[in-house]
């Protein structure tokens, strides 16, 4: 009798447990659907609070740098991060840590200069808009080569950049900053200021930034009366101003900065054959020389002299 009447129990009351069973369920999904909805509610409002703040960060940081740019438009700093960093590691080396500086505006900068310097450090300095891509790109693939970064691929304005605003350390955070400034800079202080603040602050000497300092130190005269020589011997040691000096006659480093200069201005026409022939000591490649009738004459006292086996 029993047996005939718990399968009948069982029969009437699985309805009843399929019923709880669905409600549970029901019951399961509906708070595991609320669960979701609330944690991708607070989520989106932590991330819009998140966005919020790293936005307004992002903009305060942007400003900050925006103002330093703009700044320059019409002030000529007392001194720029490098110079503060230099002097901080003379005198950590118990070394004289004043250094000799005077501006000058660019309209008094002999063109001289302008034109060696730009042949020197940027030849396309008037044509790029603040950063050479191609360079950059060639500087990376040298760098990791090397396993080390030791070329920066730099226009003037992103050398502008790296002294103006930027620490000494080299890595690529510190890349993206100066190129961030360069377009900066390009933008609101336009190619001429760029230039003048440049030959304005560069090294040119252990202790020695900006031309006119430049060119009393080494020449005795105002950076408005440097000769084509003089200017170009001063542009060659912007490569490594703390070592090189336009005096120095027997280095091989300079006299190959110098045939760059002079390779350069020579292509843009800016130099003539005894120019080219007085800067380098022997005629243009292009040249046939035995149609040039170049005379001792043409020489100058700041002629380079033929490279030397040394590295200086």
């Amino acid at each position: 009798m029993l047996k005939k009447v718990f399968p009948l129990k069982l029969k009437l009351s699985f309805p009843w447990i399929l019923k709880k069973g669905l409600f549970l369920i029901l019951n399961l999904v509906k708070v595991t659907f609320i669960l979701l909805i609330t944690i991708l509610i607070t989520y989106s409002i932590l991330f819009s609070i998140g966005s919020t703040i790293l936005i307004f960060k992002g903009y305060k940081l942007v400003n900050a740098h925006l103002q330093e740019v703009i700044t320059l438009k019409e002030i000529n700093p007392p001194q720029t991060e490098y110079m503060k960093n230099y002097r901080k590691t003379l005198s950590e080396e118990n070394l004289p840590d004043t250094l000799i500086y005077k501006f000058i505006p660019l309209d008094s900068v002999s063109e001289n200069l302008k034109t060696s310097v730009l042949a020197a450090e940027d030849d396309g300095f008037y044509i790029h808009p603040g950063i050479d891509l191609e360079s950059i790109i060639e500087a990376i693939k040298h760098n990791r080569s090397q396993g080390t970064i030791k070329r920066g691929g730099s226009t003037i304005t992103q050398q502008l950049a790296k002294n103006l605003f930027l620490s000494k350390k080299r890595n690529y955070n510190r890349k993206i900053k100066e190129l961030g400034y360069a377009l900066l800079m390009e933008h609101y202080l336009g190619k001429d200021r760029i230039f003048e603040l440049y030959l304005n602050y560069a090294q040119w000497g252990k202790n020695i930034f900006g031309c006119e300092a430049a060119a009393e130190h080494y020449y005795n005269k105002s950076c408005s009366k440097l000769t084509l020589n003089e200017a170009a011997r001063l542009a060659a040691i912007l490569a490594m101003p703390s070592k090189l000096s336009p005096h120095n006659y027997k280095s091989s480093f300079m006299n190959k900065r110098l045939i760059v200069i002079a390779n350069n201005l020579y292509l843009h026409k800016t130099i003539s054959d005894s120019d080219y022939f007085s800067l380098t000591g022997t005629v243009h490649p292009s040249i046939d020389s035995a149609a040039l009738d170049l005379k001792p004459s043409y020489i100058s006292d700041s002629a380079a002299i033929p490279v030397s086996s040394d590295t200086d």
